[in-house]
């Protein structure tokens, strides 16, 4: 075992700064109700998989609660044969848990001591230490384990978000969740070759708010994510978890394994995640022929991302109750300075006048008074962006919708708009092959296995330009072959399975790859 470095703890806080501490106030009722703790074997598992302590003796819990991770941890070391003296300092001396609440420290401190007269080490326990772990006071760790406490910006008080912003500025990035804060913080505990554990919720792998976090820990990180987003860990919440394990100062890394099966792993390129993803962390398939396919869509050439051909736009929204009533009609309006026919204005319409290849309009109409809008308030986007011809894609669907419009009728933000870059891509038919890609069964396995994160209740997906515009696209077979069975879709004389072919081409499965989308469960649109 290499020379471990005395590494500074930090001393209990003074009592006026306990009755400040602003993490505490806020995560306080929901921590001490027991809510959000992880189960012991969850704990234990997590543990298993860390190197430590083989690369140093100190370990923090930032938020040990009753200690469970703490536990878990004292019983990893009954087992590596260290002998009862090296156990005992590394407990007594390496490790530690801080929290904002006495009462829990109370607990912990009752239940690790306990623990160590079961496990035959003397009463030596961990140093407990009352205080807020997001401020940095200089301590350094080989090690952070824990689980987080999850709080969305949109509940903390306003003290809270401030203290969140000016302690951890990455993390803190739209409408940021407190767990965040805590991944950024134990990344900055960490010197090199120090590890992290911690198990949030899956949503960090793709949220917008996280893309800096990701994109930080992508670039100086050998990363591992365990999947148990599947399993109910916690009995009471809502929560779909992951399980991050990134060792700090290593070649960048990104792999994915089974919860069940560690060495049941696969690798994707991290530089391809970071730059050209946002930051993005996939969830690959579980099937060998699933992650080959992935894998290529990740690794370059001859896939592009859907932007070097096509921008993908947001389009009209309502900000204020009222005000779709003023700008839409269900009949073409008489005295409007601008009517234009109009996709998605009804109430409660959705956006079901876009099935695959085919618009069926509702007739519902808009005013397009752009200097009106802005005068209450609503600016109307560019009018360009719903000129012909141009791909409309419903936003949130069960699986990917898409169909070209060639009168340019104006969309909703329940629709995106996706127009070619330049007039060369638009004339060699590059609309109507992203339009057989989007309802493809190929795109919609990738977008589910890139972006399942996204998914809302009743199983629809999320498509926003943001994970869109990355999407990695092979180029098309042969333009003239797609054009003609485009339009056979669109004037309902085509075959799906023509299309479905030749994107299958296109991606030049393996029959291993072809084999997985032949057993693929395929929503309905």
């Amino acid at each position: 075992m290499p020379a471990q470095t005395q590494l500074p703890f930090a001393q209990p806080a003074a009592p006026a700064e306990r009755r400040q501490s602003l993490v505490g106030q806020a995560t306080s009722d929901a921590k001490l109700r027991g809510q959000v703790y992880t189960p012991l074997a969850v704990a234990e598992r997590m543990v298993a998989r860390m190197r430590w302590p083989l690369d140093g003796p100190s370990l923090l819990d930032p938020s040990c609660g009753e200690g469970v991770f703490l536990e878990a941890a004292m019983r990893k070391l009954a087992g590596l044969g260290l002998g009862a003296q090296r156990v005992r300092a590394i407990i007594s001396q390496g490790m530690a848990g801080w929290d904002t609440h006495a009462s829990a420290l109370a607990a912990c401190s009752e239940r690790l001591l306990a623990v160590s007269h079961e496990l035959g080490f003397g009463g030596a326990v961990p140093r407990l230490v009352e205080r807020d772990s997001l401020v940095d006071q200089g301590e350094r760790f080989h090690a952070v384990l824990g689980n987080p406490p999850y709080l969305e910006a949109k509940r903390m008080p306003e003290a809270l978000k401030a203290h969140v912003k000016r302690h951890c500025p990455v993390a803190a990035s739209g409408a940021f969740d407190l767990y965040g804060a805590f991944v950024e913080r134990a990344h900055r505990a960490l010197g090199p070759g120090g590890e992290l554990c911690f198990i949030i919720p899956n949503r960090f792998l793709v949220v917008a708010y996280a893309r800096k976090l990701r994109q930080l820990i992508l670039s100086d990180c050998d990363l591992r994510v365990v999947d148990l987003s599947g399993s109910k860990v916690f009995a009471d919440a809502a929560v779909y978890p992951v399980v991050i394990l990134a060792v700090r100062g290593r070649q960048p890394r990104y792999r994915v394994e089974s919860w069940d099966d560690p060495a049941d792993r696969v690798e994707l390129p991290a530089a391809t995640l970071r730059d050209e993803l946002g930051g993005l962390m996939p969830l690959p398939p579980r099937s060998a022929g699933g992650r080959s396919l992935l894998a290529r869509c990740l690794s370059g050439a001859p896939f592009r991302p859907l932007r070097q051909h096509c921008s993908t736009r947001w389009c009209v929204s309502f900000h204020k109750a009222g005000l779709r009533d003023q700008f839409t009609f269900d009949h073409r309006p008489d005295p409007a300075v601008a009517p234009r026919p109009f996709l998605g204005g009804g109430r409660f319409q959705g956006n079901r006048e876009v099935q695959p290849y085919t618009i069926e309009w509702s007739g519902w109409w808009i005013d397009y008074d752009e200097q009106r809008a802005r005068g209450v308030g609503n600016p109307l986007p560019p009018p360009e962006i719903h000129a012909a011809p141009k791909l409309v894609l419903c936003q949130n669907a069960r699986r990917g919708r898409a169909a070209l419009d060639y009168q340019g009728v104006v969309l909703k933000d329940t629709f995106l708009s996706i127009r070619c870059q330049s007039s060369e891509d638009e004339a060699a038919g590059w609309l109507e092959w992203m339009s057989l890609v989007l309802n493809s069964r190929l795109f919609h396995y990738l977008y589910e296995h890139l972006y399942g994160g996204t998914r809302k209740g009743g199983g629809y997906l999320h498509f926003l330009p943001r994970y869109l515009e990355p999407f990695p696209v092979a180029p098309p077979p042969d333009l003239e072959r797609v054009r003609a069975v485009h339009e056979a879709l669109v004037d309902g004389t085509g075959d799906i399975e023509q299309a479905e072919a030749l994107v299958r081409e296109a991606w030049n499965l393996s029959a291993a790859e072809r084999a997985v989308l032949d057993d693929y469960r395929y929503p309905e649109p």
